[in-house]
């Protein structure tokens, strides 16, 4: 049995979870803007504390930049964390603790599904963009721990610099909308002409991303999942401008595939994450 514990935390919540002989013990609890380090440090202590047994380690998917394991640098969506260090939620029972940036975790829950041989690039689309890589079992991690910032990709309109995030991204759609995603996606289906118009731009940005990714890593497959690329039409564009500019033989050694883990993937990687790390 797995003896990790793995931890995820976005603006809106902290998911705890750890498998016991009765099957996955989860917790949930609510975060936003105004939590503190205090609540959190609790609320780990009193779910470890609940554990049948002693975990063997805690693996903690952070929003932001991780430096290495063990330190979350910034955090624009929960202010508490910024300058956390891995150490502040080892608890009273001394249990090591691993940080990893949010959208990593996702790719070492995808990765997993894969053999060390193959290069698994993995893309989480929601309101922003970031991606993932393992290569020969080792997930890419930059001279910090930050690569893998996709939203911040750089792209030419009109002859200016513009952010991927602010073309491609959920947020980016919504934002064009003028209307939240429920609206969004009833509009699609109903047909709208110019929404349907701002989700195909916004799918054929992130196809020029893909291209991008599929040529600098030669990928075996990639793997996007979020939100973003649900709304109708937005991967039917992504795959037109991908087909019509990747080098086809970088194609073809590549599959573009959907998530293997559908919830809690951030979890899932983060625990394992810090069975890695321990090794």
């Amino acid at each position: 049995m797995n003896t990790y514990v793995g931890i995820e935390i976005d603006g809106g919540q902290m998911y705890m979870m750890a498998e016991t002989v009765n099957g996955y013990m989860e917790h949930v609890v609510p975060t936003g803007r105004e939590c503190t380090l205090l609540q959190l440090q609790h609320e780990v202590e009193a779910f470890v504390a609940k554990l049948p047994y002693i975990a063997s380690g805690i693996g903690m998917g952070m929003p932001g930049l991780v430096v290495g394991s063990d330190k979350v640098e910034l955090s624009h969506v929960l202010p508490a964390l910024n300058g956390v260090t891995a150490d502040m939620f080892a608890t009273s029972a001394n249990i090591p603790v691993a940080f990893i940036n949010d959208v990593k975790a996702a790719t070492m829950a995808e990765a997993a599904h894969y053999s060390d041989g193959e290069t698994v690039v993995v893309i989480m689309a929601d309101a922003f963009l970031a991606a993932g890589v393992v290569a020969s079992g080792e997930l890419l991690l930059g001279a910090k721990g930050w690569s893998g910032e996709l939203g911040y990709m750089v792209l030419s309109v009109d002859g200016q610099p513009v952010l991927l995030d602010t073309l491609a991204s959920g947020y980016a759609i919504l934002n064009q909308a003028g209307i939240d995603d429920i609206a969004l996606r009833e509009r699609l289906e109903a047909g709208d002409k110019q929404i349907t118009e701002i989700v195909r731009q916004a799918g054929q940005y992130f196809g020029y991303a893909l291209i991008n990714l599929v040529h600098l890593y030669n990928p075996d497959v990639i793997v996007v999942g979020g939100s973003t690329p649900t709304y109708k039409g937005y991967m039917d564009a992504a795959t037109v401008a991908l087909e019509a500019h990747a080098l086809p033989e970088l194609l073809k050694c590549c599959s573009i595939k959907a998530p293997q883990i559908q919830n809690r993937v951030i979890a899932f990687g983060a625990r394992e994450w810090i069975r890695k790390f321990q090794k």
